[in-house]
């Protein structure tokens, strides 16, 4: 079964009949997708049950189908449940901004068991949003990490009770920095768990930090066996590998996510295509100094902005003049700087072929003439 499957078969037992599970995180890590905007403030001030928010949702007539994991479907089905009827939400907040290349939006729900998640929203449809998701493979912080570690903050002065902190994609991301770089005392003594739902990592310098250790013992990373966002950069949090229906990127959908009871049906390990993808991109990005990764991702989506689009819908629609100024704004990159974009594109095909060879050499290594004469 899956997510929606989970809501039904378990959806009767209330947080006191069967305690918070690493399912329960993913629901409220699509919740946190949810266009709020008129129906919960960015106050902490908790009144808006899910009922309720299903209810305006609905009667404003917001459309996310343009998300893949719409988070519509699982709030029309949640909002019957018994196990969530408690629920309240407050606390949203979303910010994009093309100029600061950042998308941030999240909320808390406070359990009625005394506990709160707070839920970080992955990249949506802005383009801010996807640029802001490959800065992270050059940048030590994004301005969406530091959001992340001050909405922390913000929350537990209004609020003394325990925090469990997670999000899906770049949500799962922001879960983990800005549980590690809150305030000490707001690190060490309110936040129980963290999940990071097939999030990507971070570079050498998060992962050697004092704070990315303290919050170690309390992550946990969920990713699907066919991963390829999750696999990006890298982590040392304990990561379990589950079992999707969807293949290669389509197993980033939550929805996809196989369930058994009150966890996630495990698998034995990543897939070949996902270990290949992961060594592959490793190697790339160890071939490439920060600021060519800064050149490269600027000239792409600087080009695609230059369209006017602001989100992927509108650069989607109007098909012929949105490619028609990327053409343009590609055609007056500095030569030194398309150089860099070709030299780029070489290295990743140079990874490839690399960790396939590597794969060959270790088959032809393990291979024993006298054993195979030997079986005929």
């Amino acid at each position: 079964m899956n997510i929606l499957d989970y809501l039904e078969m378990r959806g009767d037992l209330t947080f006191a009949e069967r305690p918070f599970n690493e399912v329960d995180n993913l629901v409220f890590s699509v919740l946190a997708y949810l266009d709020m905007h008129d129906i919960v403030t960015d106050e902490f001030v908790f009144d808006v049950s899910l009922k309720k928010l299903c209810k305006r949702y609905l009667e404003l007539g917001y459309d996310q189908s343009y998300i893949v994991n719409n988070p519509k479907i699982l709030l029309k089905k949640i909002v019957s449940c018994k196990r969530y009827e408690r629920v309240r939400v407050g606390g949203y907040c979303h910010y994009v901004s093309q100029d600061e290349q950042v998308q941030f939006s999240c909320a808390t729900f406070m359990l009625g068991d005394g506990t709160a998640y707070i839920g970080f929203s992955g990249t949506d449809d802005n383009i801010a949003g996807w640029r802001e998701d490959f800065n992270l493979t050059f940048m030590n912080v994004t301005p969406g990490q530091n959001e992340a570690a001050d909405y922390i903050n913000r929350l537990c002065g209004f609020t003394v009770c325990p925090l469990r902190i997670g999000g899906h994609s770049k949500g799962g991301n922001f879960a983990e920095y800005g549980a590690a770089f809150c305030d000490e005392k707001v690190r060490d003594s309110r936040i129980i768990e963290i999940y990071s739902n097939d999030g990507p990592g971070f570079n050498n310098t998060i992962l050697q930090s004092e704070q990315y250790a303290a919050i170690l013992d309390r992550t946990l990373k969920i990713i699907p066996e066919e991963s390829i966002v999750g696999i990006m950069l890298s982590g040392k949090v304990k990561t379990k590998v589950v079992r999707s229906t969807g293949k290669g990127i389509s197993q980033h959908g939550f929805y996809r996510w196989r369930v058994r009871r009150d966890c996630f049906e495990e698998a034995n390990r990543l897939s070949p295509v996902s270990a290949f993808m992961d060594e592959t991109i490793k190697r790339w990005m160890d071939s490439l100094e920060d600021e060519q990764k800064k050149s490269v991702i600027s000239a792409v989506f600087d080009s695609l902005e230059a369209s006017g689009a602001t989100t992927l819908t509108e650069l989607n629609s109007n098909k012929w003049v949105s490619y028609n100024a990327i053409l343009k704004a590609v055609s007056k990159i500095d030569p030194d700087v398309q150089g860099e974009i070709f030299t780029s594109l070489k290295k990743l095909a140079t990874a490839g072929k690399d960790v396939l060879w590597d794969e060959a050499k270790k088959s032809f290594d393990r291979f024993d003439p006298s054993k195979a004469l030997t079986d005929q």
